[in-house]
C-alpha cells in the first residue's frame, strides 16, 4: 500500500468533502480515503499495482472537483491569499453593484447615466455586466453543483448553482423585455441576487 495526500481545489462545504470521500472509497485500488475540509486535502491509501497519482486524480475530476497535486501547507497559504485579493477586488463590486441596483430604491444619489427610470438601457446592461463578472469568478462553484448533481451528490454548491442560473434566466427574459419596451420591468432584474450569492459563499469559502 502506498499513501498520497493531495491538495483539492473547489470544496466549499462538508457536503462537498464527504461526497468526496465517499465517492473515493467506492473505487477499486484504493483502501482508504479521507478528505479534509479545512486543510482542503485529501489522503489516500491505495494499492500502487493497481492505481497511480494520475488515476487518483481522474477519480477527483470526476467528483467534481480539481487536484492540485500533492499537498503542500506552502501552496495552500500562497492559494489562499491569493483567493484573499480576488475576494477584496469582488467586495468592491459588490459594493457598486448593490449601490447600482438598490440606491434609487432606498433615495441615494444615483448617477443619471445609470438611473433605472432615465436611463433604463444602461441600468441594465451595466448589471448584466457586473453579474458577468460574478459568475466568472463563482464558476467553480457552479460547475461544482451540477457536477454533483450528475453523480447523485447534491451539496450547497448545488442548490447555489439552481438559484444563480434560475435568477440570471428570469432576468435575462426581462431584460430582453426592457429592450422591446416594457421599461416597467426595469425594476424586476434579479442579476444583483445571483451575484451576491455567490459573493457570500465565496466569502464563506475564504474565512
Amino acid at each position: 500500500m502506498k499513501k498520497i495526500i493531495l491538495s483539492i481545489d473547489g470544496m466549499t462545504c462538508s457536503a462537498c468533502s464527504n461526497g468526496l470521500e465517499k465517492y473515493l472509497n467506492k473505487q477499486s485500488g484504493i483502501n482508504n480515503a479521507t478528505v479534509n475540509l479545512v486543510m482542503a486535502n485529501a489522503t489516500v491509501e491505495y494499492d500502487e499495482k493497481i492505481l497511480n497519482q494520475e488515476k487518483i486524480e481522474e477519480f477527483v475530476k470526476q467528483a467534481g472537483f480539481k487536484s492540485l497535486g500533492e499537498f503542500k501547507e506552502i501552496k495552500f497559504e500562497e492559494k489562499s491569499k491569493t483567493e484573499k485579493i480576488k475576494f477584496i477586488i469582488f467586495s468592491v463590486l459588490a459594493v457598486v453593484l448593490m449601490y447600482i441596483s438598490m440606491g434609487d430604491m432606498i433615495n441615494l444619489p444615483t448617477v443619471p447615466f445609470l438611473d433605472p427610470h432615465l436611463n433604463s438601457a444602461n441600468y441594465t446592461i451595466s448589471l448584466f455586466l457586473l453579474t458577468i463578472c460574478f459568475i466568472v469568478y463563482g464558476f467553480d462553484i457552479l460547475k461544482n453543483g451540477y457536477k454533483n448533481l450528475i453523480h447523485k451528490t447534491p451539496n450547497m454548491d448545488t442548490l447555489v448553482g439552481i438559484g444563480v442560473v434560475a435568477s440570471v434566466i428570469y432576468s435575462l427574459y426581462n431584460m430582453y423585455l426592457v429592450f422591446m419596451g416594457n421599461r416597467h420591468l426595469v425594476m424586476d432584474l434579479y442579476f444583483e441576487s445571483a451575484s451576491i450569492v455567490i459573493y457570500f459563499i465565496k466569502l464563506r469559502k475564504i474565512h
